[in-house]
């Protein structure tokens, strides 16, 4: 009954909201003469997307410098994702903060585009989160970026209905997105992220007459993520005792309601569980209705470490439970149909065996909507969270968490 609606309302907000950005965008384009260079072009890898989405990327992140040897790597992206990519760069430039949160640029100047205003790069690579949806967000900042060849993917999901402009900037090289063999769209089986990167990465890396020689896959990876024993014991956290929980995430759509939250720990006294949260994000945590629960408020780097160490993560669709099924810890992921194949579960083949995906079977369905519900409107799911995750029973997460423990 709703989906016709709810897509012509997602068509008409983005529609706005991609020429509003496109038009703010252009306040960051940012000419000056070349200065002298020494030394190898750099290859500069711009990320727009947020912490999962960078953990899934670190599969070929962790092989540029190899690949493009002698050139140096710069990576342009959220300040959030420094932990997970720095071992893997040689220049991390941060995006200032009004820019990552999309409300406006101001006049501030930016440290990062600054140094990126007299340079020539010699590729430039975009992660397949730049154009996805037809945000113009960096739009004006890629345009005016020096690089003898530039690079874009075309999308790894959004329809024609979900998707209503996708212009990309002059002189990028666009690589189609990942088709089967029938050149259809891949919703599910081929659908996910890791699947798609792989197939974005490889025509980069044919056109610019790299040959990589890491075999056929490549699988995310943490290992620099060091153990997290002090940051426990300093907590007054028994390494190897606690359940690590996300309460949270940055986007609400994706949230559990607290009160089946609440009811899944309450199955578990035995337990201890630790709510990790963003530093200042605490007092907006009802802990009245968690007796028990300890929370910690640290920073992604504390938080890999304390996630290394838990006996089980139990988390979202979100970044915290990538970085846990990475990491190798036992995890339990709440997610919603919406989103179901794209992100979690993983692909059999990556042989993550920890990650267990908890979504609502009576609506697998219609899964792969993308939060444009045929079951209720559009504003319904943005106040209250996707259907198919709010009405999910505690007793099946709880069931997924006893099978993991």
């Amino acid at each position: 009954m709703w989906k016709q609606f709810n897509n012509l309302a997602y068509r008409i907000f983005f529609a706005y909201r991609n020429r509003k950005s496109r038009s703010r965008s252009r306040g960051w384009a940012v000419r000056a003469p070349l200065a002298a260079e020494a030394g190898p072009r750099p290859v500069l890898y711009v990320a727009w997307g947020r912490v999962g989405d960078v953990v899934l990327s670190t599969g070929h992140l962790k092989w540029l410098r190899r690949w493009f040897h002698p050139s140096p790597v710069w990576f342009l992206g959220r300040s959030s994702v420094k932990p997970i990519v720095e071992p893997h760069v040689d220049v991390f430039l941060p995006f200032p903060v009004p820019f990552e949160r999309n409300t406006g640029f101001g006049n501030v100047p930016a440290a990062s585009l600054g140094r990126m205003a007299n340079r020539s790069f010699q590729y430039l690579i975009t992660d397949i989160h730049t154009f996805y949806g037809g945000l113009f967000t960096l739009d004006g900042l890629l345009a005016s970026v020096r690089a003898e060849r530039k690079f874009v993917y075309e999308g790894y999901h959004l329809g024609k209905d979900l998707a209503p402009e996708r212009p990309y900037p002059d002189d990028y090289e666009i690589v189609p997105k990942y088709g089967d063999r029938d050149d259809r769209d891949t919703d599910f089986a081929g659908g996910h992220m890791l699947t798609h990167n792989g197939h974005y990465i490889r025509h980069v890396l044919d056109r610019c007459g790299v040959e990589p020689d890491d075999g056929a896959q490549w699988r995310p990876d943490l290992g620099h993520v060091g153990e997290g024993t002090e940051e426990c014991r300093r907590l007054g956290i028994e390494p190897g005792e606690f359940v690590a929980w996300q309460p949270t995430s940055a986007n609400r759509r994706k949230d559990y309601p607290l009160s089946c939250w609440a009811e899944t720990i309450r199955a578990f006294p035995d337990q201890q569980f630790v709510a990790l949260v963003e530093p200042g994000a605490a007092a907006g945590l009802d802990q009245a209705a968690l007796p028990g629960v300890r929370v910690v408020e640290s920073g992604l780097a504390v938080a890999m470490k304390l996630i290394r160490e838990a006996r089980l993560f139990v988390g979202l669709d979100s970044g915290l439970s990538h970085i846990s099924t990475v990491l190798g810890t036992p995890t339990v992921c709440v997610c919603p149909d919406s989103h179901l194949g794209y992100f979690f579960p993983y692909p059999d083949g990556y042989g993550f065996t920890n990650l267990r995906t908890v979504a609502h079977p009576d609506y697998l369905s219609c899964r792969g909507c993308f939060m444009t519900c045929e079951h209720e409107p559009l504003m319904s799911t943005i106040s209250r969270g996707a259907l198919c995750l709010r009405t999910l029973p505690p007793r099946q997460v709880i069931d997924a968490i006893k099978a993991a423990l």
